[in-house]
């Protein structure tokens, strides 16, 4: 009979193990399989993040290249002949010792007269319509 209870016993023992292990198994393929999902996870995020470095630095560079294209303007504005055709096209100003024309253009086909003011400019049109433009 001890024999018989020894045996029982190693039998318990032995299903006992075999639950234990399946467990175990259980939980080590939970564990690898949580493992490769975050390494993919964490490689897909890289490929992401380094496809936005590319696209960002790309930006950086057009940004940065119109940043000289602009200060190369501004250095252009800055210069004596801009300055002047601006004062002479936008300003209607006139240098020293020139004398300014400005023509209107009329809709009409009405006469257009000519004014001459103390600043030597002369303006070509009709009278309504210079009276509205100054």
């Amino acid at each position: 009979m001890s024999n018989d209870k020894f045996k029982q016993a190693s039998v318990n023992q032995k299903k006992h193990a075999k639950y234990k292990y399946s467990l175990l198994t259980v939980v080590l393929l939970i564990c690898i399989i949580e493992l490769v999902v975050s390494n993919i996870q964490n490689i897909s995020k890289n490929i992401n993040y380094t496809a936005k470095i590319r696209g960002l630095q790309a930006k950086k560079a057009e940004e940065v290249n119109k940043n000289k294209q602009l200060k190369s303007e501004i250095e252009n504005y800055n210069s004596d002949v801009i300055l002047e055709s601006i004062a002479r096209n936008n300003l209607k100003m006139a240098g020293q010792d020139e004398i300014l024309i400005i023509m209107n253009n009329s809709k009409d086909n009405a006469p257009q007269e000519v004014e001459v003011t103390n600043k030597n400019i002369f303006h070509f049109g009709n009278k309504k319509e210079k009276n509205k433009e100054i």
